[in-house]
């Protein structure tokens, strides 16, 4: 289930350049004080060693420019209206946050008042074994490596060849917790419209503190629709909760 959120107000928006963070905890917060929210939010769903929330959203879509202050500090200001899309398979999840945002007066960004505009559910598209694909918030795929004793973070680029067998691995165990079944015929390739890697898409967004590299664009996708369904409403790749890895289907 996708809902897409528009918001207004009298002032512009102001926020960190990075500001994931702000509306993840609006997230959380609309979806109430419910024993299955404080479970999303402090545990998720297990898989080995992995936790997933099974939920993403997009970055915020509006009129908008970035400003720098004398110490450096960059700020992004948004003209309202603006917008931003909620993704989840777990129904509850959704409707608990469309349900909780009605009946506010105002939704707070950061300290600031803003108010619903419109809520809209968006009609699930067809989904097949071929796609093109925009992402709406970053797609990220990692994996943790040691250096000797100590360990560090590996970023994948979509023009790597393990950057799809990776993000099948995830949504193969997301399948496997939403539906607790094993996918059948299992497989997905993420292919750039380019052949080489093309660094304007590459994003590096500060969650909290740490550094998380993803990438925007426009990429095929050759995978089952079963797979597709399920990473349109979960998001691809990895930290989707955290506003990663949402995307919409173009063509």
């Amino acid at each position: 289930m996708r809902i897409t959120l528009e918001f207004t107000g009298e002032k512009n928006l102001i926020l960190p350049i990075h500001y994931n963070y702000i509306v993840q905890g609006l997230l959380y917060d609309l979806m109430g004080d419910t024993d299955f929210a404080a479970f999303l939010h402090d545990v998720g769903f297990q898989y080995e060693k992995r936790r997933f929330k099974l939920f993403t959203f997009s970055r915020i879509e509006g009129e908008f420019q970035i400003v720098e202050k004398p110490n450096g500090q960059k700020k992004i200001i948004i003209k309202p209206p603006f917008k931003f899309t909620v993704a989840s398979p777990l129904e509850e999840v959704i409707i608990d946050i469309s349900k909780n945002i009605l009946k506010r007066e105002y939704c707070h960004f950061n300290g600031q008042k803003f108010t619903l505009n419109s809520l809209n559910i968006e009609n699930p598209p067809i989904f097949k074994e071929k796609a093109r694909i925009k992402f709406i918030s970053p797609v990220v795929m990692y994996t943790t490596l040691r250096n000797g004793e100590k360990k560090y973070t590996y970023y994948y680029s979509p023009w790597d060849e393990k950057f799809s067998p990776l993000l099948l691995n995830n949504l193969v165990k997301k399948y496997e917790l939403v539906y607790k079944i094993k996918p059948k015929n299992p497989h997905f390739k993420l292919i750039p419209l380019t052949e080489k890697e093309d660094r304007r898409y590459s994003k590096v967004i500060k969650y909290k503190n740490v550094y998380v590299k993803g990438w925007m664009g426009i990429y095929d996708v050759e995978t089952t629709p079963e797979l597709l369904e399920l990473a349109y409403y979960t998001g691809l790749g990895a930290k989707n909760s955290q506003g990663f890895g949402c995307f919409e289907i173009i063509g």
